[in-house]
C-alpha cells in the first residue's frame, strides 16, 4: 500500500504543470526521499550471503525490467514516437548511449530511480557487512553530505545513489529498531511533518553545501512523513477489505514507474487535440490529480498480463 501511494504521488507530480516549478523541489521531500526510505525499509540480504549473489539478484529484479522497458519504448520511439514528439534534434543512437551510461533522459526517464537503487543497494550491502550497526547510519549520512559537495560522476546515477544513501540507510535503521522509533509520540510526528512540509515548500533544494546544514532536518522530516504514510496504509488495511489488485500493483511498482509517463503523454496529446490548443493541462491544474490517478490505476491490466505471461521480465517465476 505504501509503495502504491508513493508511485501515485509520483504520477500526479508528473502531470503538467509540474509543481516543483511553483513550490521549488517539493517532490524531492514528499516523493523521492520517502521512496528511498521505503526501499531501505524493505532491504533484505538474508537470501544472499555473498555480494555477487546479491548483485545478481538485483540485476534480475531491477536491471532486467529497466532494459526490457527501455527497448520496448525505444522501438516505439523509432517507429513513430520520435516524429510525434518532434525530437528531430535527437539522433537515433542517443538513447542507446544513455542506456550504456545509465542516464535515461530520452526513453523511460523516470527509471533513473531504479538505476540509482541498483547502484545503491550493493553499496549498502558492502557497508553493512563491514561497518558496525550503530555506526552504519551516521557513516551513510556523512557520505551523503560529502557527496553533495564533491564532483561525483553522473555515470549510472552514481551521484544520486550517494546523495540518497542516508535516506535509504534511515529506512533500514527504522526496520531494525522499529520498537525504538515507535516510542516517539504520534502528535510530535504529525507536528514535525506539518512543519517540514511548510518549511520545504519555502526552501529550495539543490546539491550544494546548503544540503549540509539541512541534512539532519531532512532525515527527521523524511522519517515523520513516511510514518504518516505508514499509518495511513495500516488504517486502510485494518478498515478495508484486502484486494489482490492492490498487492499486485503495490508489489510491482516498477511497471507503473516505467509506463505511467507515456499514459500521461497520450492523454496530454488527446486533450490538446480535442481543445485545439497546446498546453491545455498547464492551464487547467484541476485535472492534475484525476489524470495522475488514471495513469496509475489504468495500468492494472498490464500488471496482470506481465505477471501471468512474462514474469521473467520482472525477475520472477511463473506461478
Amino acid at each position: 500500500m505504501c509503495r502504491l501511494f508513493i508511485i501515485t504521488t509520483v504520477a500526479i507530480n508528473h502531470v503538467p504543470p509540474r509543481l516543483e516549478y511553483i513550490f521549488h523541489d517539493w517532490n524531492h521531500y514528499l516523493v523521492i526521499t520517502p521512496s528511498f526510505f521505503l526501499s531501505g525499509y524493505c532491504f533484505n540480504s538474508a537470501a544472499s550471503k555473498y555480494l555477487w549473489d546479491y548483485f545478481c539478484r538485483k540485476t534480475r529484479t531491477l536491471l532486467r525490467p529497466t532494459i526490457c522497458f527501455f527497448f520496448f519504448f525505444y522501438a516505439l520511439w523509432l517507429i513513430g514516437g520520435k516524429a510525434l514528439a518532434h525530437d528531430d534534434s535527437i539522433a537515433w543512437y542517443t538513447p542507446l548511449i544513455e542506456l550504456v551510461t545509465g542516464q535515461l533522459d530520452t526513453i523511460t526517464a523516470p527509471m533513473w530511480y531504479v538505476i540509482a537503487l541498483f547502484v545503491m543497494q550493493p553499496l549498502y550491502f558492502i557497508l553493512k557487512k563491514y561497518i558496525r550497526p550503530d555506526l552504519l547510519f551516521p557513516f551513510c549520512l556523512v557520505l551523503g553530505c560529502v557527496s553533495s559537495v564533491l564532483p561525483i560522476p553522473h555515470f549510472w546515477e552514481f551521484h544520486q545513489a550517494l546523495l540518497y544513501l542516508p535516506v535509504y540507510a534511515l529506512g533500514a535503521a527504522y526496520r531494525r529498531n522499529n520498537e525504538y522509533f515507535q516510542r516517539i509520540p504520534y502528535l510530535a510526528v504529525i507536528l514535525l511533518c506539518i512543519v517540514g512540509i511548510v518549511l520545504f515548500t519555502v526552501l529550495e533544494y539543490d546539491s550544494t553545501p546548503y544540503l549540509l546544514a539541512l541534512s539532519p532536518f531532512i532525515m527527521v522530516f523524511t522519517y515523520t512523513w513516511v510514518r504518516v504514510i505508514i499509518w495511513g496504509a495500516e488504517w486502510i488495511d485494518e478498515h478495508c477489505t484486502h484486494h489482490k489488485w492492490i498487492s499486485d500493483m503495490g508489489g510491482n511498482t516498477i511497471i507503473l514507474l516505467a509506463v505511467h509517463c507515456y499514459v500521461i503523454g497520450i492523454i496530454k496529446v488527446m486533450l490538446d487535440h480535442v481543445f485545439h490548443t497546446e498546453g491545455f493541462l498547464e492551464e487547467h491544474v484541476i485535472y492534475k490529480i484525476p489524470i495522475g490517478l488514471f495513469s496509475i490505476f489504468s495500468l492494472y491490466p498490464l500488471v496482470v498480463f506481465i505477471l501471468r505471461y512474462i514474469p521473467w521480465m520482472l525477475g520472477k517465476k511463473k506461478k
